[in-house]
C-alpha cells in the first residue's frame, strides 16, 4: 500500500516530525533475529562493480501506467523465491488507492509478509538487514541503492533513501489494531523504486551503474503527465496543479482532476469514469467500445485521428467542450 494522500517529500518530513521517538516502541528492534530463527538471507549477485548508485532520488508519481515494470517484477519474484511462504502484488488502477502512488506507474511492489507471523517477521528483519547493511567497501544501505529502492514502509515506519533513516509513519505506532495492519504496513512491506530500479537498470541486475532517471515531467496544463517514454537525466521543474475554472460543473472538475492521464481500451478506474461523463456515455468505469467510439467522434470532428487513445490532444478537446461558457 502507498503513503496516505500520496507522497510528496514535505509530507514525508511532516510524518517524521509529528511522531516522537517513544512512538517507535513497536519497531523492528523487538523482532526475533534471523539467525535465531534460522531464516535465510537474500544474496548479493556476484560481480558487483566497485561503483555504486547514489541513494535513489525521490521522484513522485505523475503518470498512469498500472503494470509491473521489469525491475519491480524482478524484486517481487526475488523475495517470493527466497521466501516461498509469501506473495507479492501491487497493480492498482490509477486513482483507486489514494491521490498519488508509485503503484500507478509501475514503480511499487507490496511484499505480503506479516509481522504477526513469527517466521515472516524474522524474514522481514532478514530482508531489511540485507538491504540496509553497509557493504565491505563502506557503502551504506548498499543493496537498497543497487536495487534503486526509493523508500520502504513496514511496521509503522518509513525508511527513505533521501536520508537513510527510519521515521514514524502516519502515527501508526499508536494505532495497533489489526484492522489497520494494511494501512500501517504491518501485514506487508511496501517498496517504491526509482525509475532505474523499476526498469531493472541498476547494478544489482545488470552490473552497470546508470545516471539518475527522473521520469516524465508534468505539463502545467494537466494534473498528470504523459506516460514514460525515455530516460530523463534532469529533475522536472515544479509546476502548479491546474484547477477547474470558476463556475465549472462537477463533470469539468472531475476532468481537471484526472487530466493528462493516457488512456486506451481496457483501462478502468475513476479517471475513466470522469472521461465517460465528459463524453456523455454510460459510466462503467471501464474504457469500453462506447467510450472509444465517442472519443473518436470528438477527435474526428476536430480533424484529429480517431485512434481511440485518450492523449494530450484528446484531453485538450474534452476540457474545452466541458469548460464553463463565458
Amino acid at each position: 500500500m502507498p503513503l496516505t494522500s500520496r507522497l510528496t517529500r514535505p509530507a514525508i518530513v511532516l510524518f517524521a516530525v509529528l511522531a516522537s521517538a517513544a512512538s517507535l516502541l513497536v519497531g523492528l528492534a523487538s523482532i526475533t533475529s534471523p539467525a535465531e530463527a534460522g531464516v535465510p538471507s537474500l544474496r548479493t549477485p556476484a560481480g558487483m562493480p566497485s561503483q555504486i548508485e547514489p541513494p535513489a532520488p525521490y521522484v513522485a508519481q505523475v503518470s498512469c501506467q498500472p503494470a509491473f515494470r521489469k525491475g519491480t517484477l524482478a524484486l517481487g519474484r526475488l523475495l517470493t523465491a527466497r521466501y516461498p511462504n509469501t506473495s507479492f502484488g501491487g497493480n492498482y488502477n490509477c486513482g483507486t488507492d489514494g491521490t498519488r502512488s508509485e503503484h500507478y506507474d509501475g514503480r511499487a511492489v507490496d511484499w505480503m509478509d506479516s509481522l504477526r507471523n513469527p517466521t515472516q517477521r524474522a524474514q522481514a528483519t532478514s530482508v531489511l538487514n540485507f538491504l540496509l547493511a553497509t557493504d565491505k567497501a563502506g557503502h551504506k544501505f548498499a543493496n537498497a541503492r543497487r536495487l534503486g529502492i526509493m523508500y520502504i514502509i513496514y511496521n509503522n515506519r518509513i525508511w527513505g533513501a533521501w536520508d537513510g533513516k527510519w521515521s514514524a509513519y502516519n502515527n501508526c505506532a499508536k494505532t495497533p489494531s489489526p484492522s489497520l495492519d494494511s494501512a500501517c504496513h504491518r501485514n506487508h512491506m511496501h517498496f517504491s523504486l526509482s525509475f532505474n530500479g523499476a526498469l531493472g537498470r541498476t547494478s544489482f541486475w545488470t552490473r552497470h551503474v546508470y545516471a539518475d532517471d527522473f521520469g516524465p515531467c508534468r505539463s502545467a496544463i494537466f494534473n498528470w503527465s504523459a506516460n514514460y517514454a525515455r530516460a530523463n537525466p534532469t529533475r522536472c521543474a515544479p509546476v502548479k496543479n491546474p484547477v477547474a475554472p470558476r463556475g465549472s460543473s462537477a463533470i469539468m472538475k472531475g476532468l481537471v482532476q484526472w487530466s493528462g492521464i493516457a488512456m486506451r481500451a481496457g483501462m478502468s478506474g475513476p479517471a475513466v469514469a470522469a472521461v465517460q461523463r465528459g463524453l456523455r456515455v454510460p459510466v462503467t468505469s471501464t474504457f469500453d467500445a462506447r467510450t472509444t467510439a465517442a472519443l473518436n467522434r470528438l477527435k474526428r470532428a476536430h480533424r484529429l485521428p480517431g485512434d481511440g487513445v485518450m492523449n494530450g490532444a484528446g484531453w485538450k478537446l474534452l476540457l474545452a467542450v466541458n469548460s464553463p461558457k463565458r
